[in-house]
């Protein structure tokens, strides 16, 4: 009888203890622990609460061509979308010129389905701080990011610069890789208080000097964007980007009601819709006549990186060429593999969770998405290839270094 009050008052103190946890946090709580219902990497589209909705202005639907009218063997684009579709894919788009040569969706998808676009979320993070270089409210990308986030003066932090940022080299500590709920790999993604537990970070390295792509470098960049602009991250993204490029409304996360908008993961938008963000990358910030983002910002954003020369402005380039491309040096063995460089120099793309890719090839014109989810048996650089050797005349097969 002794042994069982003991047993109960120490259960009673475990409960009491995780209650006054829970209330303590209960928003976090309770997103960590819905996040242990479903697949925390490819989870529901809705599932997390609450969201921002970006302001879109629908344009005219994307003008289209046939393969022959574009230049492209229809046969290199059948062989691209085979490729796609045994592998778990959703959709497979294919833009030359700014028209749509081809389009193939499965599993119920379609070019105005909702897209969980995970990191391509970043590139318009880093476009955005284009946006406020344009506007006179950012100096420059080596302007100190401490003159925004005062968090950062006094220590280590205050060199960091906003290139370092958009170069994913800042030097703050890389993330601990646990899915523990204390570990800073979910504070930092699903903390209420995204700005402190992100700037709360220390230096571990010098800024410039070693690459990691993680995600408190574009969240810093959109409390940047928010200081910088007195706007919130969505209305700024709605005026900036989704209206100039007549996207549909699309959502970002909220860390709270009122609070800081991810600048790192998870925007929701349609599927077709990021054709137009490839077309005005593709035609240097242009998009049907209108320049959304200054010509030399894009190409900057184009240009290697000091840290990691494969990565520009939160995008990622096809130069120089890695058959094992790593994210971050604490995690090699999570790798985007490829047997061949891709086949065009100036080649770009932005990068998603579950191998989504947005292909971009400035001098063919050329924007390519595969959307779906992750699988073993993919190599990164299969699907572009077969769309640029498919081109008249055809790029010439490079040797592989």
């Amino acid at each position: 009888m002794k042994k069982r009050k003991i047993l109960l008052a120490g259960l009673g103190v475990v409960v009491l203890a995780g209650a006054a946890t829970y209330a303590s946090a209960p928003l976090y709580w309770s997103r960590y622990f819905r996040a242990l219902t479903v697949n925390p990497l490819e989870p529901p589209i809705d599932w997390y609460k609450p969201v921002a909705v970006v302001k879109g202005a629908p344009g005219a639907a994307l003008p289209k061509t046939t393969p022959q009218a574009a230049g492209i063997d229809p046969a290199a684009l059948t062989a691209a979308a085979d490729y796609a579709g045994v592998r778990k894919t959703d959709a497979l788009i294919v833009v030359k010129d700014g028209a749509v040569v081809y389009e193939r969706y499965w599993n119920g998808v379609g070019p105005s389905s909702r897209m969980k676009a995970h990191s391509f979320t970043k590139t318009m993070t880093g476009m955005l701080v284009g946006a406020a270089i344009a506007d006179g409210k950012i100096k420059s990308v080596d302007q100190p990011a401490a003159d925004f986030i005062t968090e950062w003066r006094g220590d280590e932090r205050s060199k960091i610069t906003i290139r370092d940022l958009l170069q994913m080299s800042s030097g703050l500590a890389a993330p601990d890789y646990s899915y523990a709920p204390w570990s800073s790999t979910i504070r930092t993604f699903l903390s209420p208080d995204l700005a402190k537990d992100n700037l709360g970070l220390k230096a571990t390295h010098p800024p410039g000097t070693v690459f990691g792509h993680h995600n408190p470098d574009p969240v810093a960049l959109s409390v940047i964007v928010e200081r910088a602009t007195g706007k919130t991250f969505a209305a700024y993204m709605s005026e900036k980007l989704f209206a100039p490029l007549g996207m549909h409304d699309g959502q970002l996360w909220l860390a709270k009601e009122g609070g800081l908008a991810h600048g790192d993961c998870c925007l929701v938008s349609q599927v077709q819709d990021w054709m137009r963000v490839g077309i005005m990358l593709a035609n240097g910030g242009s998009f049907e006549g209108k320049q959304v983002l200054p010509a030399s910002y894009v190409e900057a954003m184009s240009a290697p990186g000091k840290a990691n020369p494969g990565y520009g402005f939160q995008i990622w380039r096809g130069r120089p060429y890695a058959a094992d491309r790593i994210y971050t040096p604490e995690r090699p063995d999570k790798s985007s593999k490829s047997a061949e460089p891709i086949a065009a120099e100036d080649a770009i793309f932005l990068d998603g969770w579950g191998k989504r890719r947005l292909w971009i090839v400035p001098s063919q014109k050329l924007v390519i998405l595969r959307d779906g989810v992750d699988l073993d048996d993919w190599d990164d650089t299969k699907i572009p290839n077969l769309i640029l050797r498919g081109l008249t005349p055809a790029p010439q097969p490079e040797k592989t270094p």
